[in-house]
Parts: structure tokens; sequence; C-alpha cells
């Protein structure tokens, strides 16, 4: 019987490395690095409070129950199960943070797509960034 296997949790590594594993060889040390809460997300103190709510939690885990299929893996035909529920629109946003609720602004992702589209909506606000 052979091991399961999974992608790397490294963004945009897509190598696929045994079940018990986070990372791949290459990516082990970044594990170290990778931040491990929110606050060293830099997040703001309302969005923090957001995220910790008992209306999140819920609304959170009742979507991931109704949507346990990774949205991003659904489009390319893959099947993987999610890990968490992703506001489509961050909250960072004015938009986001005023449809923070709405399930409309949701999507069910595994943890390899949710770090993906981070690393790429991180891109775009330092490039948007007059600093």
């Amino acid at each position: 019987m052979s091991v399961p296997l999974h992608i790397c949790m490294h963004p945009g590594c897509r190598r696929m490395i045994p079940f018990n594993q986070r990372f791949c060889e290459e990516h082990q040390q970044d594990k170290n690095k990778q931040a491990t809460n929110q606050e060293r997300m830099q997040y703001e103190e309302k969005e923090l409070r957001f995220y910790k709510s008992t209306t999140w939690t819920k609304l959170s885990k009742s979507f991931r129950l109704r949507n346990p299929t990774c949205a991003s893996c659904l489009k390319r035909g893959i099947i993987r199960q999610a890990v968490l529920v992703d506001h489509i629109e961050p909250i960072k946003t004015a938009y986001g943070w005023q449809h923070r609720l709405d399930e409309s602004n949701l999507q069910s992702l595994c943890q390899t797509c949710h770090n993906a589209k981070t690393a790429r909506e991180v891109a775009q606000r330092r490039m948007r960034s007059p600093n």
C-alpha cells in the first residue's frame, strides 16, 4: 500500500510529498520562517477581532461543511479537501470588509491554494504601495 501524497505547502510549489510532511526538502527550512499565527501576518486589530469572533467561527465552519472541496483546485479539475474559508475580496479592502459575512464573498480552499492566493495579494499590495 502506497503512502498518500499531497502538494508541498510552500506557495507556488507543486511537488508531491508524503502526506505526513508539510514541505518538500527544498522548502523544509521555510517552515520555520512561515507565519504561524495571524498576528505575524500584520492584521489590524479589527480584523483580528473579526477572525476570532463567534460569528465568523460559526459561519466559516458551516460554509466549509457545505463546501468541502477546494474551489481553486476544483476549477482545475482536481478534487482536494478544503481546510479553510477564504474571502474572495480580502477584508483589508473597504468592499471586502463590508461584505465579510456575505457567502458570495467566500470560498473554501486547501492550504496550498490559500497560500498562493495570499502571496499574490501581498505582491499586488506591495506593487501599489508608494513606499
